[in-house]
C-alpha cells in the first residue's frame, strides 16, 4: 500500500467517486505501474478522500453512519395549527438557526455606530443578504414545515408595543380570567426604554403561572400595519407542553402551540399580522390558555408586536480589544487600555432594530452576556457579533438543567445552523468570483457533542453549495464561479454543536457579482436553491420523502360568476428543475376592505367560486399552492367590488409584474449602477440600500470602510423600506372605481393575453396597470427581454376590445418607452398610434410629480393631482416617467406636467374612448385625487359619440 498526502487545499475539491479513480489512475500510471490504483490512499486536511464525498453521493464506497444524523421525532416549541392540512414531507419539526451577515454596530475605539462592511454599490454586506433571508429563505424554509431562529430582528416595523404583567407601552393591558389561582413564577421581562452593559430585561420583571385560566394580551397599536407578534414565558419543568396562543388580527384568528417545557425567557416569533390602530380587543389581542387538557400550570409574562427601534445603549469601556477576524477568534488579542473620558455618554444606534447587529438583539432577547452576546465582556462589540451567533445557537439548544431561574440553555431542538455571507473581493477582469463554503471539523476530536462525526458539516455544505452553483448555472449563468468547501476554524462554522454552514455566497466588492446580487430574480432562485439543499440532506439523513415545495401559481383571475357571485381560477407553475414540485391542493386567503387576510381555506381544484357578503366593499384574494413538501410563496393579489347600485362593470388588468435589480453602466472606466436610470423594482419592498452610488470611477482605490473607492455609496437611505412591486395594486384602482359607482373584477397579465374572447359590451372599460412594466434583460441571455408591455398577445387583445368598442385606461411610467425596449418598436408604435391613440415623446421627463389638466380637456378633466417621484413609505417612486403626444383624430393632450408643460397624458373620443398617462395611476398620493380622477375618467368613458 501507497500513503499519499496532499495539502489541505485539494479537500476544497467537491469529490465524487469517479474522480477519486482518475486521480489514483493517475498516480499509479506516473509511478511507472508500480503500486495499482487499488493499493494507493490518498489524504488530504487529514482524510482519506473516499471521507470527503458525502454520504449521499456514494454508490459503491460505503456509508459513513458517523455522520448520519437521526434524531428522534421531538415537540417543536411552538407549531402553528391548522387542521386544513399537514406537510407530510418537507421540513416538518426541523429547527434550523439562521442568520444574515452582520449588523450596524458600535465601535467602541471611535466612539460611534457604524456598519461592519463598506457602502458600495447602494447597499451593505450587512443589509444586502437579509434581502435573501427574511422575504425568501426564512419564509421557504417556513413554509416546509420548519421552525426557523434568527439572533437578528426579523421585523421591519419600527413602532414597538409591549403588553406586560408589569409595565406596558401606552393604554396597553394584560388581563387574566382567573380560576384557580396564580402563581408567581420571577424572574420576567420587565420593558425599558434603554437598556445598558450587562442588564438582562428577562431578569428584572416578574413573570406569573396561572393554571386552568386564560389571560389576553391587548396591544395599543400605534399606527395601522404588520406587526410581527413574540410571546415569552417562565421556564419550568411542569409547565404545559400544550399552550394555546390565539392570534386575533385584522384577518381572524390565528392559533399556536407551544411547548413551555422549553424556550422560556426569550423571544418567540410566533408570526406577523395586520392590526388596526388603537385598542381593539376583538380584533387585536392576544389570549393564552392550556390546551393539554391536564390541568398543567401556563406561564404568563410579556407579548410583543413589532420589531421596533434598538435600544440598547453602549459606551467605551476602560479596556478595549482589538478587533480580530472570525477565524483567528481562539487567538490571543490585543487589549489596549483607553482611560474613558467623563464626556463620553450613552450611545444607541438611533436605527430600527432589525438594522443592528446579532449582539444587540441578543441582549434584547434575553441571553445571558458572558455565555453568550458578550464573551469579551463589553470590551470588543465588532467581535461580539460575530461570536454570539454560534454561542446563541448553543444555548438555545442546550438543556436547561435544574436551575430554571438561571437556565444552561433554552432545550429548543436545532438541527443545522446557517449562516448567509457575502465575502469582499474585486476581479481584474470584472469575471464573477463565485460561492465559497465554509464547515469546520477542528473542535471535539471531529465530533459533535452527541458523538456525531463533524463531517455531517461539509456533506450539508457540499450538498447546499451544489445545489446553489447548478441551479445558478441553469438559470443565471453558465459560468458561475464555485468555489472551494473549505474546512476552516472561522467561529461561526466551529463553535456551533449542530451541522454548519457559512456561505459566501458572491463578492459584494465586485460589480459583476452584485449585478446579479441586486436582482430580486436571483435572490429568490438562490433562497430557493439554499431552501432545497436544506431539503435533501434532511432527505437522505433522515429516509425522507423529497418533495420540494411548490412554485408560485400563475394566470390568476377574478371573473363574475352571477349577482354577487365570483369565481376565482388560477394555473399551477411548473418548476422545470424540480419534477416534484407540483401543487395538490391550494390555499385561498381572502380580506375584506382594507383589513388583513384571513387564514383561508382549502381546495383541491384551480379554481374556487364564493359569495361576496356585501355590496360595495373591496374584497382581495391571493393563493398559495400545496403540496406534500409545503406551502409556495404567494401569488399577487387580486381584487372585486360589486356596486349595489352600479352602472357598469370594469375590468382591472395587473399587467405589472416586474421585478429587477437597477441599471448598470461599464464604459471607459466608468461603472456601477445607473440608479438615475432605473432603479429597478424591489419584490414588495427594498430592505437592504444605504443611498445612492456616487464614486464610479474603477481606479478609485479602498482606503478604508468610509472611503471604500469604487463603488461608495451615500447613507441617506439606511432604515426607509422602499415600496417595489406589492402585486397589491387592483386593490387602489378597485377603490376608487368602486366609489365611482362601478362594479370592478381583476386579472392577472397572464390570463388577460390567454384569456377567451370577452363577451362584447360586458366590461365598459378596462383599466390596464402598467405600473414600471418595461422590458427588461432577462437571464441567462440578457437580450432576451422580460416584463414587456407590447407583447403580441397584449396588442391583440387590446383591438379585439376596441374593435368591440370598449374603453381603455392604461396608466404607467413606461407605456411610451418600452416601444423602444420591446424589440419590436416599429409595430407597437404603430399599434399605440392606431388603437390607443397616442405616441411617445421622451422618458425621464420630470423629476417632480405635480400635473394637471388642460383646458382642452375641460369638461371631462379638470384638477391638479401629484404623484411620487421621490421617496413614500406607501408607494414606489417614478424616477422616469413618460411623456406622450395624442396621436391622430379625436385624440388631445388631457394633463401636462407643470414642471415643464410637457404631455403626461391624452384622451381620445371615437367609437371607443382612451385615456393613456405617462406615469401609474396607483403612486398618486392623494386617495382623494385618485378617487376624482377614476371618475372623471369613468364619466369620460359613459357617452360614446
Amino acid at each position: 500500500m501507497l500513503n499519499v498526502y496532499f495539502a489541505a487545499p485539494l479537500s476544497y475539491y467537491p469529490f465524487r467517486e469517479n474522480h477519486i479513480e482518475i486521480l489514483k489512475s493517475s498516480l499509479s500510471q506516473s509511478l511507472g505501474w508500480r503500486y495499482r490504483k487499488q493499493e494507493i490512499i490518498v489524504f488530504t486536511n487529514r482524510f482519506m478522500l473516499e471521507d470527503l464525498i458525502p454520504n449521499v453521493y456514494r454508490t459503491s464506497i460505503p456509508v459513513d453512519s458517523a455522520r448520519i444524523i437521526r434524531k428522534e421525532e421531538v415537540r417543536p416549541v411552538i407549531v402553528r395549527r391548522t387542521d386544513e392540512y399537514t406537510v407530510g414531507s418537507g421540513l416538518s419539526g426541523k429547527g434550523i438557526a439562521l442568520w444574515h451577515s452582520h449588523g450596524y454596530f458600535y465601535e467602541a475605539s471611535l466612539d460611534r455606530w457604524e456598519w461592519q462592511r463598506a457602502k458600495l454599490f447602494g447597499t451593505v454586506e450587512d443589509l444586502s443578504t437579509m434581502a435573501y433571508v427574511l422575504p425568501y429563505l426564512t419564509v421557504m424554509l417556513e413554509n416546509a414545515g420548519a421552525n426557523v431562529f434568527l439572533p437578528r430582528e426579523r421585523d421591519f416595523q419600527v413602532n414597538e408595543v409591549i403588553v406586560d404583567n408589569d409595565r406596558s407601552t401606552g393604554e396597553s393591558e394584560v388581563v387574566l380570567h382567573l380560576g384557580t389561582g396564580v402563581q408567581d413564577a420571577a424572574p420576567g421581562f420587565l420593558f425599558s426604554d434603554t437598556i445598558f452593559a450587562g442588564e438582562n430585561p428577562f431578569r428584572k420583571g416578574t413573570a406569573i403561572r396561572i393554571k386552568e385560566d386564560t389571560a389576553s394580551f391587548i396591544p395599543d397599536i400605534p399606527a395601522t400595519g404588520d406587526y410581527a407578534v413574540y410571546v415569552t414565558w417562565p421556564l419550568r419543568a411542569d409547565n404545559s407542553r400544550e399552550v394555546k396562543y390565539s392570534v386575533h388580527h385584522a384577518g381572524g384568528t390565528t392559533d399556536f402551540i407551544a411547548d413551555q417545557t422549553i424556550g422560556g425567557p426569550t423571544w418567540i416569533y410566533l408570526g406577523t399580522f395586520h392590526f388596526r390602530s388603537g385598542i381593539n380587543r376583538a380584533g387585536g389581542s392576544v389570549s393564552v390558555s392550556d390546551a393539554s387538557g391536564t390541568g398543567a400550570w401556563v406561564g404568563i409574562d410579556a407579548v410583543r408586536f413589532g420589531g421596533g427601534m434598538g435600544n440598547v445603549a453602549r459606551k467605551p469601556v476602560n479596556e478595549i480589544i482589538a478587533n480580530q477576524r472570525s477565524v483567528d477568534a481562539a487567538e490571543p488579542v490585543t487589549q489596549v487600555e483607553k482611560p474613558m473620558a467623563a464626556s463620553i455618554s450613552w450611545k444607541s444606534s438611533g436605527k430600527p432594530r432589525y438594522l443592528e447587529g446579532a449582539r444587540y438583539y441578543l441582549q434584547y432577547a434575553g441571553m445571558p452576556d458572558s455565555l453568550v452576546y458578550s464573551p469579551t465582556f463589553y470590551k470588543n462589540d465588532y467581535n461580539d457579533d460575530y461570536m454570539s451567533r454560534a454561542l446563541w445557537v448553543n444555548y438555545l439548544a442546550a438543556d436547561p438543567g435544574s436551575e430554571l431561574n438561571n437556565p444552561a440553555g433554552l432545550g429548543i431542538p436545532l438541527d443545522i445552523a446557517f449562516a448567509f455571507h457575502t465575502d469582499a473581493g474585486v476581479t481584474p477582469n470584472d469575471s464573477i468570483v463565485g460561492t465559497l463554503a465554509i464547515y469546520s471539523t477542528a473542535t471535539g476530536n471531529g465530533l459533535f457533542p452527541d458523538s456525531t462525526s463533524r463531517m455531517a458539516s461539509r456533506d450539508m455544505n457540499e450538498i447546499i453549495q451544489t445545489q446553489i452553483v447548478n441551479d445558478i448555472r441553469l438559470q443565471f449563468n453558465p459560468s458561475w464561479t464555485r468555489r472551494g468547501i473549505w474546512d476552516r476554524t472561522y467561529y461561526e462554522a466551529r463553535i456551533p454543536n449542530v451541522p454548519t454552514m457559512l456561505l459566501e455566497l458572491l463578492s459584494h466588492q465586485n460589480q459583476a457579482d452584485q449585478v446579479f446580487g441586486l436582482d430580486p430574480r436571483f435572490r429568490f432562485a438562490v433562497s430557493r436553491s439554499i431552501y432545497k439543499g436544506m431539503l435533501r440532506y434532511f432527505a437522505y439523513n433522515e429516509n425522507r420523502p423529497l418533495v420540494v415545495q411548490p412554485l408560485p401559481v400563475i394566470g390568476f383571475a377574478i371573473t363574475p360568476a352571477g349577482e354577487k357571485r365570483i369565481r376565482l381560477s388560477w394555473e399551477p407553475r411548473p418548476d422545470e428543475l424540480e419534477t416534484t414540485a407540483m401543487p395538490d391542493r391550494y390555499r385561498v386567503r381572502m380580506r375584506t376592505g382594507s383589513g388583513g387576510f384571513d387564514n383561508g381555506f382549502i381546495v383541491n381544484d384551480s379554481y374556487a367560486e364564493l359569495e361576496l357578503e356585501t355590496y360595495d366593499t373591496v374584497y382581495s384574494f391571493k393563493i398559495t399552492a400545496i403540496n406534500a413538501g409545503g406551502e409556495s410563496l404567494e401569488s399577487e393579489i387580486l381584487s372585486a367590488g360589486i356596486a349595489s347600485q352600479s352602472a357598469g362593470n370594469v375590468l382591472i388588468v395587473n399587467h405589472f409584474d416586474r421585478v429587477s435589480g437597477p441599471s448598470w453602466f461599464d464604459r471607459a472606466g466608468m461603472a456601477g449602477t445607473e440608479w438615475w436610470n432605473d432603479r429597478g423594482v424591489a419584490y414588495k419592498y427594498d430592505i437592504f440600500a444605504v443611498g445612492d452610488q456616487y464614486d464610479f470611477d474603477r481606479k478609485s482605490p479602498w482606503l478604508d470602510d468610509d472611503a471604500p473607492g469604487w463603488g461608495a455609496s451615500y447613507s441617506d437611505r439606511e432604515g426607509l423600506i422602499m415600496p417595489g412591486n406589492t402585486f397589491d395594486y387592483p386593490f387602489i384602482h378597485g377603490s376608487s372605481i368602486l366609489k365611482a359607482g362601478y362594479s370592478f373584477y381583476s386579472v392577472s397579465g397572464k390570463y388577460f393575453t390567454n384569456s377567451p374572447a370577452v363577451p362584447p359590451g360586458f366590461y365598459r372599460a378596462v383599466d390596464i396597470i402598467a405600473g414600471e412594466q418595461k422590458t427588461t434583460p432577462g437571464f441567462p441571455d440578457r437580450s432576451r427581454g422580460e416584463f414587456s408591455i407590447y407583447t403580441p398577445a397584449f396588442m391583440e387583445k387590446i383591438i379585439e376590445l376596441t374593435g368591440q368598442g370598449t374603453s381603455i385606461f392604461m396608466s404607467g411610467a413606461y407605456v411610451g418607452t418600452d416601444m423602444q425596449l420591446s424589440h419590436s418598436d416599429s409595430t407597437a408604435i404603430r399599434f399605440a398610434a392606431n388603437h390607443l391613440r397616442f405616441r411617445p415623446r421622451t422618458n425621464h421627463v420630470v423629476s417632480t410629480g405635480s400635473l394637471y389638466a388642460t383646458d382642452a380637456s375641460a369638461p371631462h378633466f379638470t384638477g391638479n393631482f401629484s404623484f411620487n417621484a421621490d421617496y413614500s413609505p406607501d408607494i414606489y417612486s417614478v424616477e422616469a416617467p413618460d411623456a406622450i403626444e395624442p396621436a391622430g383624430p379625436g385624440a388631445s393632450t388631457a394633463f401636462r406636467y407643470r414642471e415643464n408643460n410637457t404631455s403626461a397624458g391624452i384622451m381620445y373620443a371615437g367609437n371607443y374612448k382612451t385615456v393613456i398617462l405617462g406615469f401609474p395611476f396607483e403612486t398618486i398620493t392623494s386617495e382623494e385625487e385618485r378617487d376624482s380622477l377614476m371618475n372623471q375618467v369613468l364619466r369620460f368613458f359613459e357617452n360614446l359619440k
